[in-house]
């Protein structure tokens, strides 16, 4: 009987132990999620360099050993941000379902730049995503690296992958890469200039997103079509 009383005992401080950890696990991610909104806000104000670890823990409401802990360090929370950025701009899982579906290529670029022109659009709400990945493009850091490596090129190898089908050659083509330029460079341009200086240079422009969209897939079918014939034409 002192067996099973022992047991029991044994059981209930295991549980109490469990769900007494719980909320700290809980605590943790939400104390890692808050870092990384606020440093967000904090690198897109201030730029990598002069950002600080102390700022960003501070607003946070954070420890200042919180950076340390969740992310290794200053290097390792700016990378952190980049990644998570480039996914809110656009998500693998959007690319996938885009790329892969069985619609027509038009289609398939349409709801790409949608997205991407979508999210361009919404930078004068303040949005930090947008103006974080305008200055690093601008001013390039090592900590790049991570986001080439776990959000751009997965991406990228699945778009080159539909437009090579286009283009009716291997997605290793050097067309490939050229078109995907083509393609992407528009985004490139409405990212890192001011939208008021956009105004002042292209007054007649109209910029509302979906027109922005309809223009850059005509003109990227437009290229694309005319590149493939260019290519089936070498081949004779």
């Amino acid at each position: 009987m002192s067996r099973l009383r022992k047991t029991e005992t044994a059981a209930r401080s295991k549980a109490a132990k469990s769900v007494a950890k719980t909320p700290a696990r809980e605590d943790g991610a939400q104390t890692r999620q808050q870092l990384l909104e606020v440093a967000g806000q904090v690198f897109a104000e201030q730029g990598y360099s002069r950002a600080t670890s102390k700022e960003i823990c501070e607003r946070a409401g954070a420890n200042i050993a919180a950076v340390n802990y969740h992310f290794g360090g200053k290097d390792g929370l700016y990378a952190a941000v980049l990644e998570e950025a480039h996914a809110r701009l656009v998500s693998i899982d959007l690319v996938t379902k885009a790329t892969q579906s069985d619609a027509e290529p038009a289609e398939k670029l349409r709801t790409l730049l949608r997205q991407v022109v979508g999210e361009i659009a919404k930078r004068d709400e303040g949005r930090w995503e947008l103006r974080v990945l305008s200055r690093e493009v601008l001013a390039p850091t090592p900590m790049m690296d991570r986001m080439i490596a776990n959000q751009i090129q997965p991406k990228l190898k699945l778009v080159s992958t539909m437009i090579a089908g286009v283009l009716g050659v291997p997605a290793s083509h050097p067309a490939v890469s050229r078109c995907t330029v083509s393609i992407i460079g528009p985004c490139g341009f409405l990212l890192i200039t001011d939208p008021q200086w956009q105004k002042q240079v292209f007054p007649s422009m109209n910029a509302d997103p979906e027109t922005l969209v309809d223009h850059m897939v005509t003109f990227a079918l437009g290229g694309l079509n005319a590149v493939a014939a260019n290519l089936k034409r070498a081949k004779r």
